[in-house]
């Protein structure tokens, strides 16, 4: 039996994240994938960490920092980030549960 085999005949189970909110998986698995595309980046510029901190005009720890996967970035220091490397963030906010009951908010807005 081939690897991707297993994987689909895995059984599914939550305990990584038992005991998170549905807020604090996605915020997780958010953070990984700016860590990841950020190494992506300075990997595929052929950069140590100290060389990219260099050119990102920070240190060696904060490039560390950036690559955990667990550092919580500001909008600025993203756009900084992204504008340096020459690629592009989108923040898509949609509602995930429409509110079909204004009321409430028209009792609060008065």
């Amino acid at each position: 039996m081939g690897i991707s085999e297993k994987i689909a005949r895995a059984k599914k189970t939550d305990w990584l994240t038992e005991g998170m909110s549905e807020s604090e998986v996605k915020s997780l698995v958010e953070l990984a994938k700016i860590s990841a595309r950020i190494e992506r980046c300075r990997l595929d510029m052929g950069m140590t960490q100290m060389e990219f901190a260099q050119y990102m005009g920070v240190t060696q720890a904060m490039v560390s920092k950036w690559e955990s996967r667990e550092y919580n970035f500001s909008i600025k220091t993203l756009n900084d980030i992204c504008q340096k490397l020459g690629i592009s963030m989108t923040i898509n906010l949609e509602k995930t549960n429409p509110k079909t009951n204004y009321r409430i908010c028209e009792e609060i807005l008065g």
